[in-house]
């Protein structure tokens, strides 16, 4: 497990998470295709955000998930998820610093198909 910092394209949105990158994956939902993201998720506890929270937009998603983009840069930094009462968020992996996407191979998850 290691500590990543994370940040949206402008710098306005940080936070940090603690995650091995191990089970990274990526959404065929209509949004989540529209995006192109690798997404890491972590139980809430592991997810800190360290500044630009008056800079956050949320966008819809689905009742269990909210995603979260810097206002001004546009970028996803991450989405709360909340499935079964258990907190989670899905960390953008672009937005970390030092993480190499191009090592990951991220499952497929079925957001298409969730109910």
């Amino acid at each position: 497990m290691k500590t990543y910092q994370g940040k949206c394209h402008c710098g306005a949105v940080r936070f940090e998470v603690d995650t091995d990158l191990a089970s990274s994956f990526r959404c065929n939902c209509t949004f989540c295709v529209r995006r192109g993201a690798t997404m890491q998720k972590v139980p809430e506890a592991q997810f800190h955000l360290l500044s630009g929270e008056s800079d956050l937009s949320k966008y819809g998603g689905r009742d269990f998930s909210k995603h979260f983009f810097c206002s001004k840069c546009g970028i996803n930094c991450f989405t709360r998820l909340d499935w079964n009462n258990q907190k989670s968020v899905a960390v953008n992996v672009g937005c970390l610093e030092g993480a190499n996407l191009d090592a990951l191979q991220p499952s497929l998850f079925d957001g298409l198909n969730k109910l």
